[in-house]
């Protein structure tokens, strides 16, 4: 029996599919490598760009962060709890977007496609989250280029996931540099004739 499925497309959406004639393969296939090409098809991040849809989506992340915090009560570092399926389901997605790939055969690393949008996102984060530690930025910012790169197809239970990874793989260096910038200024401050780090 013939199924039709009728969608209204925007104008990338149906440029992405019109391309289906210029793919090998069977059907199922076809609509897998198109799926990759339009998640991977993602406009500039600009900084404007962050502020509008932080702040439109601030309960949102705001809700996952606090999912992602109650695991950090059950068990720290959480990654040393979460069995095979886990750690791999959680890496296929994140290949799937292509936000990371494999390096050799058991290491991975951070692509530009995610790094770059994280970096720019994670700077806007304290405009509209400036209440909270650096720690919880850093989340917000994995959470929300997770988000967008996987054109919200990401459930709640993986965006927790896959942010646990990758802030504990690679992303909360980040939050450890800006925390160690912000102490440095308060001494700074309180000590106003120290002007230069101390050398070691």
């Amino acid at each position: 029996m013939v199924k039709w499925v009728v969608v209204p497309l925007s104008d990338r959406e149906y440029q992405v599919l019109g391309k289906i004639d210029e793919l090998e393969g069977p059907a199922p296939l076809k609509l897998r490598e198109l799926l990759r090409a339009y998640l991977q098809n993602t406009p500039r991040f600009k900084a404007d760009y962050h502020i509008i849809h932080l702040e439109e989506k601030k309960d949102f992340l705001l809700t996952v962060l606090e999912d992602i915090w109650k695991e950090y009560e059950l068990s720290y570092p959480p990654l040393e709890k979460w069995d095979q399926e886990t750690a791999e389901t959680v890496r296929e997605n994140l290949m799937e977007i292509n936000a990371i790939r494999p390096v050799g055969s058991f290491n991975i690393a951070l692509t530009g496609v995610l790094k770059k949008p994280w970096l720019s996102a994670y700077n806007s984060v304290s405009e509209v989250f400036g209440d909270i530690d650096e720690f919880s930025q850093a989340c917000i910012a994995t959470i929300y280029v997770l988000d967008f790169l996987s054109r919200g197809t990401f459930e709640p239970k993986l965006l927790k996931d896959s942010t646990i990874y990758l802030n504990e793989i690679y992303l909360f260096t980040y939050a450890v540099a800006k925390r160690k910038a912000h102490e440095f200024q308060k001494s700074h401050k309180i000590n106003p004739e120290c002007s230069v780090l101390p050398s070691h």
